[in-house]
């Protein structure tokens, strides 16, 4: 592979270059898309090559990953798509305020964006880390299918009347 003719091509392309200009102004879809793909559509596909003693642990394995990718995509796109927003307004008052640190200053205002934003997914990374653990098991169970585990006290029971005697 010619490292030059890829260059070339990322310079020289439009849709490349327009694709990189969208991916710059929503990072964090373009994230939780590739999120996505590598555990809700890879994963999946690798477990599914992988031997496993019980075809269900496999099923159960599968959809648990599906669920992760999918939980991951809607929180990111339901709390960061407009988080994401409000700070760049925020960042652009703040570029257009007299006399403030920012006004004119761009690369610190891409350092105020980077750290804010970096700040608040730090702070959100437990809370949405506990709701993603909290979902999967639900979502797991509509897709995979809730098994119904029968109870066998044959052997309690006759464990309890060898105590008795």
């Amino acid at each position: 592979m010619n490292v030059k003719k890829i260059a070339e091509f990322i310079n020289n392309s439009e849709r490349t270059q327009k694709l990189l200009k969208h991916v710059n102004k929503n990072p964090a879809v373009y994230s939780a898309a590739a999120a996505f793909v590598l555990a809700g559509i890879m994963r999946p596909g690798l477990i599914g090559v992988m031997p496993f003693k019980e075809k269900k642990d496999k099923q159960y394995s599968q959809a648990s990953a599906v669920a992760a990718g999918v939980i991951e995509l809607a929180s990111t796109c339901a709390i960061f798509l407009p988080l994401n927003k409000s700070i760049k307004a925020a960042s652009d008052k703040l570029y257009k305020t007299k006399g403030s640190y920012f006004e004119g200053n761009a690369p610190a205002l891409r350092q105020f964006k980077s750290l804010t934003n970096r700040g608040i997914k730090a702070a959100l990374l437990i809370p949405i880390s506990l709701a993603r653990f909290a979902l999967v098991r639900p979502i797991v169970d509509t897709l995979f299918g809730k098994e119904k585990k029968s109870v066998d006290n044959t052997e309690v029971v006759q464990e309890v009347i060898n105590e008795d005697k």
